[in-house]
């Protein structure tokens, strides 16, 4: 099992030879040179949406919650948090949503949650997260997603 400063040096060594190839892989919304991951973040009928995709994680929890605090603190009163193009969520991902649940109630603010997946449904409803967001039958403002993405993946 490789060490996870090997790993790290592995996956610097595998940027920069992305780099060399295309150019920046740096997601100019999230400002992450990650691209397994990714926030939108629009304004719909004065509903601030962050539509998360990718693979949220402990890596993505720990790059995109300094934008997500600060997309919140000039947000109005209603926020959904859109994760239907999210592939895959652990605690990492969890956390990062429990921030921005603490932060909109903070602020009182209304959440909504857009799990997407039975799969995400299902691992808040194991965590219990099922019972501390917000999650209407359908989306309470349209959140459909464009074919276009910020970064890569």
């Amino acid at each position: 099992m490789a060490s996870g400063a090997g790993l790290r040096h592995r996956a610097t060594a595998l940027l920069i030879t992305l780099r060399e190839r295309r150019g920046t892989l740096l997601d100019w919304e999230t400002g992450t040179a990650d691209f397994t991951f990714g926030l939108r973040h629009r304004v719909v009928n004065g509903t601030d949406v962050l539509a998360f995709w990718g693979e949220l994680d402990a890596w993505a929890d720990q790059e995109l919650a300094p934008r997500v605090t600060a997309l919140l603190d000039r947000a109005g009163p209603r926020v959904v948090t859109d994760l239907r193009g999210v592939t895959f969520m652990d605690a990492g991902g969890l956390r990062l949503l429990v921030r921005i649940r603490r932060q909109v109630d903070r602020d009182r603010g209304t959440l909504w949650l857009v799990p997407g997946s039975a799969r995400n449904r299902r691992l808040l409803r194991i965590t219990a997260l099922d019972r501390v967001f917000t999650i209407p039958a359908s989306a309470p403002v349209p959140c459909e997603r464009t074919g276009a993405r910020s970064g890569f993946g």
